[in-house]
């Protein structure tokens, strides 16, 4: 499956109606590699130098089943590096990017309607990435953003999402996860946060 070159660090997996596994090598070589519900190995995708560029991914870190459209779910796949989450099929055909400037995001996490994602590092005006920097952000059911909590309100110019950046007054460090409880309050776990508990938003 792997050379003795590629380093396989995976970051998180996911499991298809049928019971598929899906695995993200998000900090190893940036594949997505799919197992059957016994574990026999099915096929890799993703990775670097692709000759179709859609496939190339950048930081592999999160996949989720997305199963929005209950008749037709997919796998949406974060390519974190590129501020984007790139949609596949179950059995790893591209379908689209969905562009998010300015967001260096974690896992997809789904709920109802809408995606969650932390975002774990934010740029300023010059596109430098700094420490202790992040925020949330929510799409909607369109994939559109809706919402940046810790982060600028989301700015579209003719149908294009701007670059996103933080509040000007911090408050996440490196989000990196998110928890949707039944209430619809959202629990944020944060990365290299000086060891803070993760912070609670209430619905309102």
């Amino acid at each position: 499956v792997y050379t003795e070159e590629q380093e396989y660090l995976p970051t998180e997996t996911a499991i298809g109606p049928n019971g598929d596994i899906y695995v993200a090598d998000g900090y190893g070589s940036d594949f997505i590699l799919q197992f059957s519900h016994k574990g026999e190995f099915i096929k890799k995708w993703g990775g670097h130098d692709n000759a179709d560029e859609n496939y190339n991914l950048n930081n592999a870190h999160g996949v989720a089943v997305d199963y929005r459209d209950k008749e037709n779910p997919v796998l949406i796949v974060t390519s974190r590096s590129d501020n984007s989450f790139k949609f596949f099929t179950l059995d790893g055909k591209y379908l689209k990017t969905v562009s998010l400037p300015g967001a260096y995001v974690c896992r997809p996490v789904l709920d109802d309607q809408n995606l969650y994602s932390g975002v774990c590092w934010s740029e300023n005006q010059e596109g430098q990435r700094f420490s202790d920097s992040g925020f949330v952000t929510i799409l909607n059911g369109q994939n559109k953003v809706v919402s940046n909590p810790g982060g600028e309100a989301p700015q579209y110019n003719n149908g294009k999402l701007q670059k996103m950046y933080q509040a000007k007054k911090p408050i996440f460090n490196h989000g990196h996860d998110v928890f949707v409880d039944e209430d619809k309050n959202l629990y944020i776990c944060q990365w290299n946060a000086h060891h803070t508990p993760p912070i609670k938003l209430e619905r309102v």
